[in-house]
């Protein structure tokens, strides 16, 4: 097994993750942000059964790629010799029904059909194959991660792997015993050059910089209650540690994350901080990780 590509944040996850901690999110961004860590959490679990079994192939986690403008996600992909296995991971718990084409939950409430999202998904990877020269059968899989999650369905639906099931599937997929062709290789680099790691959508919150609390986030318990020493910080919420260089460079990257459009400034991520640090600080910083721009005689900081 070849993990080309290790599963990261969404940009949506890393949004709502930052304006938890440094606004009053209204209800419905909360209930999103509570998604995106439990949509997370259930993939990661399913990174772990990838390890255990070590399925033969090339695994790319979370892509984004496009097809004729339509953005599209993909929470794993296994490309193996001869197909690619197209992964949906559900975090979903509790009892739903699958009738009519539609899923219910024991409410009555009604959700998208995962079956509807991997069809498209399905359909715009293999035209994107297909325009890089590529022929593969797709087989696309919805897990249902949780094992407190009940489905209860007219039909059998052989893309539904449920948790208890989980181990068997990927114990079938081919074995190891088999050399990956150069040309799966290929396919696999393309995709993950192909990926967008930038892509913001439309519909994130409306925010502002001099409205959201200042200050650097614990990244183990997202608190904003710390105290720092000549060489450290310190969390005072958990108990978390790392040098001021690590939390300022954190701070940096979280403010480029938020704000990709502002200039990356001295000033600017001294009050990112929470002016804690000297501007000298945050200045040597940005110098040796950013390149040094002018603009109308002030100094801004660039990727490299």
């Amino acid at each position: 097994m070849i993990l080309l590509k290790e599963r990261t944040k969404s940009v949506t996850h890393r949004v709502l993750e930052s304006l938890n901690a440094r606004m009053n999110l209204p209800d419905e961004e909360k209930k999103k942000y509570e998604n995106q860590v439990k949509g997370f959490a259930g993939e990661k679990q399913f990174d772990f059964h990838m390890t255990q079994t070590h399925p033969f192939g090339i695994i790319l986690n979370d892509l984004v790629l496009t097809h004729r403008d339509t953005v599209f996600q993909i929470d794993s992909l296994l490309i193996t010799n001869d197909s690619v296995y197209l992964y949906e991971v559900k975090n979903y718990t509790g009892t739903y029904f699958f009738k009519e084409e539609s899923f219910f939950a024991e409410s009555g409430y009604k959700i998208l059909n995962p079956l509807r999202q991997i069809d498209r998904s399905a359909t715009y990877l293999h035209n994107v194959m297909l325009r890089l020269g590529y022929r593969l059968t797709i087989h696309s899989v919805i897990v249902f991660i949780n094992p407190d999650f009940q489905l209860y369905s007219l039909l059998p639906n052989k893309l539904f792997v449920f948790s208890n099931q989980l181990s068997k599937h990927l114990n079938n997929l081919p074995s190891q015993d088999i050399s990956l062709k150069h040309e799966q290789l290929e396919l696999a680099n393309k995709l993950k050059e192909f990926h967008n790691e930038n892509y913001r959508p439309d519909n994130l919150p409306i925010y502002i910089f001099d409205h959201l609390k200042k200050g650097i986030i614990c990244p183990i318990c997202f608190s904003i209650r710390y105290t720092t020493t000549r060489q450290n910080y310190f969390c005072t919420a958990c108990g978390y540690k790392e040098t001021n260089r690590q939390a300022i460079e954190r701070s940096i990257k979280e403010f480029k994350v938020l704000f990709p459009d502002l200039m990356l400034t001295t000033t600017r991520i001294y009050q990112w901080c929470g002016e804690i640090y000297s501007r000298q600080h945050i200045r040597i910083i940005l110098k040796k990780n950013y390149q040094s721009q002018l603009s109308r005689h002030m100094t801004y900081y660039s990727e490299n």
